[in-house]
């Protein structure tokens, strides 16, 4: 049947379905007007379902090889609108197809009409064989682009894992055959080749033989080009991510078909099928009367270029294209389709963007370089290229035709060579070929044919090879890759050529040869004498009164490696000067590249079973996969088996003789010159450009080295940064190392081989440049850091704490970073910081009269709030402390309520409630649980460590300060260090608290935790004075809360974080028979007792019966009802 223009399909197609879900003529056919909806319904019978699903197909023309099915329930006498059906009901009919009917009745169909029955699903997506490649109806290629679009919203993750197993492997096995059944070429001329076609057609006569005119295609096409092809180049990435996200869910019931995908998904075999399909796609182009439209070539193009397979596929492909035909005469129109070919890759490189130029030049060079390599290790001379001068033409050839002949004119073309040919990169890319040495430096020079362009390019190369850096930190391999390109410009241009008379007298140049004879490398050094004699002779008349330079013979003899890398590289400049090497090489590219091996890649038609030789397996039920036959443990090889098709591996060769005297001489000057060292490798020299910058932008940081260099504010590459460049790397570090902490996170080992090292570098930063919310990231970035490794960073966070080398505002991030982390570990909440939202700000109380300067003021006021409230930080700790004791209060006076007598519990409780509410906090600490992650790492890694260097600490101070004079309480009468400071000590105590309240699901919780913790608290607690003078003043009113009040008050709610813990457990009973076990006779819980009750008499006593008590008390008042609670339970179990 004829095939049918179709228009584009309108995007709305859900709209148009309910609207004609309210036509009831509609509804009542089967022709394809509300297909989908009579599809979702239920069916009685196959016979109701074929109905339904032959007569489009029919209609189509999308079962020409099923005839049986057309005979038997293609009939219908309602008509069919194919432009109606294609535009606006396929793509509901398929996702319908895939998400129910298929499924549901496949087993059905097959059951009744046999296996092939299954082609009446499956030509609703793929289309079906054609004779000729590319010959696709029009009714087909719309089908197949409908199932594209479908087919891959499909492989979305979330959409992956709620599919049946079924469904998605469906999905999979579709897009394998659509991918060999369905091309780019096929998709151009569905899309823009068709619009493009009819124009031309429509324009008439012959197109001229300077290339096809473009046209601009049609918008609504051009859309449909870039989705479908969006679309098409990230199956193989979307199926993998899929199969995994689905694999990793429900690892049971996913079957085999899903956890290995079809081989026509893997990425490999995929992008070079896509390969062969553009590059046959630019052949046909070349070849019809259509006007290509190359923004729409340079698409796949730009998404291909990526790939490090693309140029090896498309070389045994293309260079058989572009050699001039043999034949003789040759057709007109086959010359003209070469010649138009030619222009049409040039023109679809020039739509590339910079960066992707370079990359496509830069693999063909490579390409062409490898395959030089492979036919002389190979033993290939006779089939290959058998000289260098052959494989120079030929490179130059194939880079030409590509890309364009190279000239200072063609300024896009001329910035990308020079970029590629005498970047840095190159060094790593292409000089480490042995042929980039006698190949590549002859290429360039014939592919820059005219003279002033080897005469700029000389320039350009000249400026590099003179370069102080190059000489100095270049590797061997680079350097004789400069000299080689160098010498074979010069020997390129005509004997004493102004351009080589001009390179003679340049002052960079000759202070670059003197350099290279300082130097005490002999292949440097040898190289710059080499160009020194070439360039003098051939700028220095021999008959003339002076005489060419010429170091003698006896300097280029010997068996030293270096030696014979020069005296080869002469060689061939000398036949590339001569050129008398150059012939029959078309005959040998090629010999090269014959129609067997440019046949011989990934056959895009094999990628994927054939629909009649290997139908969908019509099945939801998981079979298990065949298993693979396996390999014997111990092979016992005969004594007749030979093993010399084995070809063992070449070892790398030895240190040359200069490099072996370097390393056994006793100079170290040698041996440096010999074997530069890592930093000089790796960093750039002193003064050059930063790799981490581009044009003046400075990226984020890519490695975990990298960060913890711009927390530094230092080059990564050792590049010198200015004061400005400092700051901004600390602060792209700041605001970039959270989010790439948590990225790396998990990931392999470089976080945790660095994490101490960015650890240390955190925690010694300061703002010394004054940035944005530095402490708000800095804080972030240290927390991350604690829950990616806390094995490695909390213990080095705990022993930086006890040295003098922070501050007060430092110390108390660290212990902030701790607890935050902490909880996090442990599934709890953390509280916001309190700029997350908006807050009045508070007035902060100035001098009375004058003020000091300034910045006198501004220090002096900064200084107090390091003092006094500490940083914001250490504050959300103490709150969030706070809160915890609120919470633990709340439920002691709940618990006392039922297990106290009446008398001792209004005793206990006679303490004011305060105004703070933590009922968010306490929802949401209800509602979620520790993990298992910090309950196996709080007792070893953050509280009993903290606890333990605490007490390392109080020895040292203690033996430290034995013969000092002045009285406290905390060290039996030494000077109070600078962590035994209320405030800080404050802040630890709040600190241990958080961490124990998160551990209190750890399983050393109740047997270790809490007993160090009230050994902790016990040996922290101070000698309250009973003299009332220190609480009252002369006027009898009570004094403001003391500063040894606020650690008394700290201690004894981190106790009763422990005794909550421990209540709601298990009662309490383990801390009452562990201390009977000790010997002890409960002395932990006595001792708690005596000084709490001790604590809420000194604070009843200070309020005089009026006030409320202080915070120590209503503290003291919780501990006191926890005891009571467990003394009660277990008074007689232990003997009290």
């Amino acid at each position: 049947m004829g095939e049918i223009l179709i228009t584009p399909r309108d995007k709305s197609q859900a709209d148009t379905l309910q609207q004609q879900l309210g036509t009831p003529s509609a509804a009542a056919t089967s022709t394809g007007s509300g297909l989908a909806a009579r599809l979702a319904a239920p069916f009685r019978s196959t016979d109701e379902l074929l109905q339904l699903l032959v007569p489009p197909l029919a209609h189509l023309g999308l079962l020409p090889d099923h005839p049986r099915l057309c005979d038997d329930y293609g009939a219908t006498t309602a008509p069919f609108d194919s432009q109606r059906f294609l535009r606006r009901q396929i793509g509901l009919v398929q996702k319908v197809l895939i998400e129910r009917t298929w499924p549901d009745w496949e087993q059905a169909v097959v059951a009744q009409l046999g296996p092939a029955s299954v082609a009446v699903f499956e030509r609703y997506f793929v289309p079906p064989p054609s004779g000729a490649v590319g010959d696709l109806s029009v009714n087909a290629a719309e089908v197949a682009i409908s199932a594209i679009g479908v087919l891959s919203s499909f492989l979305a993750v979330k959409t992956a894992s709620q599919l049946h197993p079924r469904v998605l492997q469906l999905v999979l096995d579709l897009l394998a055959q659509l991918s060999s059944r369905f091309s780019l070429e096929q998709l151009y001329f569905a899309t823009i080749g068709r619009s493009s076609s009819s124009s031309s057609s429509k324009q008439g006569g012959p197109r001229g033989e300077a290339g096809p005119e473009e046209e601009e295609a049609d918008p609504l096409e051009m859309a449909r080009w870039e989705a479908t092809l969006r679309d098409i180049l990230a199956v193989p990435f979307k199926a993998a991510n899929a199969a995994g996200a689905v694999s990793a869910d429900e690892p049971l019931r996913v079957s085999n078909a899903l956890r290995n995908l079809p081989p026509a998904l893997d990425s490999r075999p995929y992008q070079s099928a896509l390969a062969h399909s553009f590059a046959s796609l630019l052949w046909r182009l070349a070849g019809s009367s259509a006007s290509p439209t190359t923004a729409a070539l340079a698409q796949p193009l730009s998404s291909l270029v990526s790939d490090p397979s693309l140029v090896p596929t498309l070389a045994p492909i293309l260079i058989p294209r572009f050699l001039p035909i043999e034949t003789f005469p040759t057709p007109s129109d086959q010359l003209l389709q070469r010649q138009r070919h030619i222009d049409l890759w040039r023109r679809t490189i020039g739509e590339l963007s910079e960066r992707e130029q370079e990359r496509f030049l830069r693999d063909w060079i490579r390409v062409l370089l490898v395959e030089d390599v492979q036919d002389s290790t190979a033993g290939r001379r006779s089939s290959g290229i058998e000289s260098s001068g052959k494989a120079s033409a030929a490179m130059a050839f194939v880079l030409e035709t590509l890309f364009g002949t190279l000239d200072v004119d063609n300024q896009p073309l001329w910035e990308i060579t020079i970029a590629v040919l005498l970047a840095s990169s190159t060094a790593t890319t292409l000089t480490s070929l042995p042929t980039s040495m006698s190949v590549l430096p002859r290429a360039v020079g014939m592919w820059a044919a005219p003279e002033r362009a080897k005469v700029a390019l000389l320039e350009a190369t000249r400026k590099v090879w003179s370069s102080a850096e190059e000489i100095k930190l270049g590797s061997e391999s680079r350097r004789l890759y400069l000299t080689s390109l160098l010498l074979h410009l010069v020997v390129s241009l005509p004997v004493r050529h102004s351009a080589i008379i001009a390179l003679s007298r340049s002052p960079d140049f000759l202070e670059a040869v003197s350099s290279h004879l300082s130097l005490v490398a002999p292949l440097t050094r040898l190289l710059g004498m080499l160009v020194a004699e070439i360039v003098s002779n051939r700028t220095v008349d021999p008959n003339g009164n002076v005489k060419p330079l010429a170091f003698g013979d006896e300097i280029w003899a010997g068996e030293d490696s270096a030696k014979e890398t020069v005296r080869t590289l002469r060689v061939l400049l000398s036949s590339a000067e001569k050129r008398d090497d150059e012939e029959n090489w078309q005959d040998a590219l090629r010999s090269r590249y014959s129609p067997s091996t440019a046949t011989s890649g990934v056959d895009p038609q094999r990628l994927a079973p054939s629909l009649e030789r290997e139908p969908l397996k019509p099945t939801s039920i998981e079979e298990p996969a065949a298993p693979r036959p396996k390999r014997p443990l111990i092979s016992i090889i005969g004594e007749d088996e030979d093993d010399d098709d084995l070809e063992p591996y070449d070892l790398p060769p030895p240190p040359s003789a200069s490099v072996q005297a370097a390393l056994e001489s006793e100079d170290p000057a040698l041996y440096q010159s010999a074997f530069p060292s890592q930093s000089a490798a790796t960093s750039g020299a002193a003064g050059a450009p930063s790799q981490t910058r581009k044009r003046g932008r400075l990226r984020p940081p890519v490695y975990i080295a990298e960060l913890v260099s711009y927390l530094k504010g230092k080059d990564p590459q050792g590049a010198k940064e200015e004061a400005d460049g400092e700051a901004e790397r600390i602060e792209m570090g700041l605001k970039e190392g959270e989010s790439l902490i948590r990225r790396k996170a998990g990931w392999g080992g470089e976080l945790r081989e660095n994490a101490v090292d960015l650890a240390f570098a955190l925690m010694g930063l300061q703002n010394q440049f004054d940035l944005e919310d530095f402490d708000r990231h800095k804080q972030a970035m240290l927390v991350a850091l604690i829950v990616a490794c806390p094995t490695e960073v909390a213990p080095a966070v705990i022993e930086q704490y006890f040295t003098d080398s922070y501050s007060i505002a430092q110390r108390h991030s660290l212990l902030a970073a701790l607890a935050f982390a902490a909880r996090e570990l442990a599934g709890l909440p953390i509280p916001t910081a309190s700029g997350d939202t908006p807050q009045p700000k508070s007035v902060e109380p100035m001098f009375p009269s004058k003020q000091l300067p300034p910045a006198m003021h501004d220090h002096l006021v900064k200084r107090r709030r390091a003092l006094g409230s500490g940083s914001e930080e250490s504050e959300r700790v103490e709150l969030l402390a706070t809160d915890l004791t609120q919470m633990a209060l709340s439920g002691a006076r709940a618990d006392a309520e039922t297990s106290i007598p009446q008398a001792a519990r209004e005793k206990a409780l006679s303490v004011n409630r305060t105004t703070r509410s933590s009922a968010g906090l306490a929802a949401k600490s209800a509602a979620t649980t520790t993990t298992a992650t910090f309950s196996t790492l709080a007792a070893e890694v953050f509280i009993l460590p903290l606890i333990n260097r605490f007490w390392l600490y109080l020895r040292d101070q203690a033996t430290s300060g034995r013969n000092s004079s002045s009285g406290d309480s905390y060290l039996g009468g030494s000077a109070v260090p600078q962590l035994l400071e209320p405030i800080l000590l404050s802040r630890f105590l709040a600190t241990v608290t958080v961490l124990v309240h998160a551990a209190r699901h750890s399983p050393a919780f109740l047997a270790v935790i809490v007993p160090e913790t009230l050994s902790f608290v016990l040996m922290l607690r101070p000698i309250v004075s009973s003299s009332s003078s220190q609480h009252v003043n002369s006027a009898g009113a009570p004094e403001p809360a003391r500063d040894e009040d606020l650690v008394v008050a700290s201690a004894l709610e981190l106790a009763l974080a422990a005794l909550d813990g421990t209540v709601h457990l298990d009662g309490g009973r383990m801390l009452m028979s562990s201390s009977v076990a000790n010997g002890s006779g409960g002395a932990l819980v006595a001792d708690i007792k005596d000084w709490a009750e001790h604590v809420f008499e000194a604070e009843e006593r200070k309020g005089n019966g009026d006030l409320a008590v202080g915070r120590p008390g209503r503290a003291a008042a919780g501990v006191l009802l926890r005891v009571e609670e467990i003394v009660g339970k277990w008074r007689l179990s232990v003997g009290w």
